[in-house]
């Protein structure tokens, strides 16, 4: 194929995006050029400029669609244990993409309008899931922060081989007792 036909394929933009997702699946360091990335689709490098204004650009449309997959994933889970569970699954299953995600600094997520909202959705999630219902905001905030936090953390430590955890949901239960959000009854 050639590059002239391979640009006038369909959606580059949505093309870029898959491909540039499999390349974090690769390589969860994200470490790759967009010329790398143009190579991959058979297009010219600069053919990415018509729909990504840079790398930074890219990654942060590529953040946001990770966060949107998140956020589908999270939102059948209205409890803490299910949230958790599907939090943990997610980012243990697409390092690279959560890597992504979790690399966009506050200034950037703010600068990128879809990002924004993506996150959004994730923390509307997060505060149903999490939140007790009729805290004020700042105490609902601080509580899904103290568990955000914590997987985050956590999911870094059992990533880096540091934990030994028999299975996803052994680690999730695990996050959910340290979190304080398992009730009484329900430790072991």
């Amino acid at each position: 194929m050639t590059r002239r036909a391979a640009y006038h394929h369909g959606d580059l933009a949505a093309a870029a995006l898959d491909a540039a997702q499999g390349l974090v699946a690769e390589d969860p360091s994200a470490s790759f050029s967009l010329r790398t990335l143009a190579e991959r689709l058979g297009v010219a490098h600069r053919a990415l400029y018509n729909h990504f204004e840079d790398r930074e650009a890219l990654m942060a449309t590529l953040a946001a669609r990770g966060f949107d997959q998140l956020a589908a994933e999270l939102a059948p889970t209205p409890d803490p244990a299910g949230f958790m569970a599907a939090y943990v699954r997610f980012a243990l299953a697409q390092p690279g993409l959560y890597a992504v995600m979790t690399a966009r600094h506050h200034d950037q997520i703010n600068a990128h309008a879809p990002l924004r909202a993506a996150v959004d959705k994730v923390i509307a999630v997060a505060l149903d899931a999490l939140a007790t219902p009729c805290a004020d905001d700042d105490t609902r905030r601080r509580e899904v922060m103290r568990v955000w936090m914590l997987a985050h953390g956590a999911i870094g430590l059992q990533r880096a081989g540091m934990l030994r955890m028999r299975s996803d949901a052994a680690f999730a239960q695990e996050v959910l007792h340290i979190a304080g959000l398992v009730p009484p009854q329900e430790k072991s």
